[in-house]
């Protein structure tokens, strides 16, 4: 069956009137003008659908820019029954194409970001990406970090513990208004930490409770990590470390392998010393204006500075090791400074709530 139809080679603007036969394997066409050529079915690609009363339009993958016409409408039916894949308008070969170039975008784009977040590590990116994240991810990911370092332990929930420790958390509140809805938990570990995580969440050991002297250290370490939290530097420091691709992870149940694994838990924690130094500037400003005695705070840094060369490993170490990730302790600790001349401080707690924060894990 031989029909008419115009060709165009797509290298000068003519049309060239040719004659289309359909063979076994393909279409096979030629004119006064144009030599024979052979377009097998599985290169033929339709720029438009089939429509009644319309001509018929196919392009070719291996000949860019060429067109080939047809108006035989019986002609046209037999060719999309031999090629089906003409009748939806596209081809796979098109299909797979572009899938190709969406897929070399992306690794394009994914790598781009690879190198602003791993290779500037002081980068501001990974910041303001922290504050975009949705609430969902930041509290799905602290409740992995969360449960991948407490390791099991019991919540302490002794209840007049945890009042107390909500009157400490209200004190601090009064030096900054705008704080944000918090969960801090106190874990029964007998290792001296504290740590913030994505989420709003923070968690304090039973041991650093038990080795404070007075409520004031307690509540400038809660502090600095509340600072932690205002300043998103756990989520900054997860997409530092991991890219985006793991928030993706998180957000379709994923990810807590690479979250729960010593290494990432470790990339998670590990401050810079720009972020543990505006975390103690955090701390400084909001117990000055809460009348809360910042000396607590240093006395605190001594005890981490004390305990640095003394770390044990053992079943815990992977929140011992987190003492480590606060660099720079000495400088920091002659940073911090007295309340302002004038401002007198005032208690953090009573004595009675005092021992019954003492006692939160009994």
């Amino acid at each position: 069956m031989q029909v008419q139809g115009t060709y165009f080679d797509g290298q000068v603007a003519a049309d060239r009137a040719v004659s289309i036969d359909m063979m076994a394997t393909g279409l096979v066409f030629s004119g006064p003008d144009a030599p024979e050529r052979q377009w097998r079915f599985g290169d033929l690609e339709a720029i438009d659908p089939p429509h009644p009363g319309h001509a018929f339009r196919l392009s070719h993958a291996g000949t860019p820019g060429a067109r080939l016409v047809i108006h035989d409408a019986a002609f046209v039916a037999s060719l999309v029954a031999r090629a089906p894949h003409l009748k939806g308008g596209f081809s796979a070969r098109r299909m797979k194409r572009a899938a190709m170039w969406v897929a070399a975008t992306v690794a394009v784009i994914a790598a781009l970001s690879y190198l602003v977040l791993q290779l500037a590590p002081e980068s501001r990116v990974p910041q303001k990406l922290a504050f975009v994240l949705p609430d969902s991810w930041r509290d799905k990911v602290g409740a992995q970090v969360e449960a991948s370092l407490t390791g099991g332990a019991r919540v302490c929930n002794n209840p007049a513990g945890v009042s107390a420790l909500a009157a400490m958390t209200a004190r601090i509140a009064d030096g900054n208004p705008d704080l944000p809805a918090l969960s801090i938990r106190v874990y029964d570990i007998p290792v001296m930490n504290a740590f913030a995580m994505p989420g709003e969440r923070i968690v304090l050991t039973r041991e650093l409770i038990a080795r404070a002297d007075t409520p004031e250290e307690v509540a400038g370490v809660l502090t600095h990590e509340v600072g932690h939290v205002m300043h998103r530097h756990s989520e900054a420091q997860l997409v530092r470390a991991t890219g985006l691709q793991i928030l993706l992870s998180v957000a379709t149940g994923g990810g807590s392998d690479t979250i729960s694994s010593f290494a990432g838990l470790a990339a998670i924690l590990r401050y810079s010393r720009g972020a543990e130094a505006e975390a103690d500037l955090f701390a400084q400003k909001t117990m000055n204006a809460a009348a809360i005695d910042p000396m607590g705070l240093k006395r605190f840094f001594e005890k981490i500075l004390r305990e640095e060369g003394a770390l044990k490993i053992d079943a815990l170490d992977k929140i011992g090791s987190v003492l480590s990730t606060h660099p720079g302790t000495e400088d920091r600790i002659s940073k911090i400074e007295p309340l302002p001349p004038g401002v007198a401080s005032r208690p953090v707690l009573t004595e009675t709530q005092w021992q019954a924060l003492k006692a939160i894990c009994k």
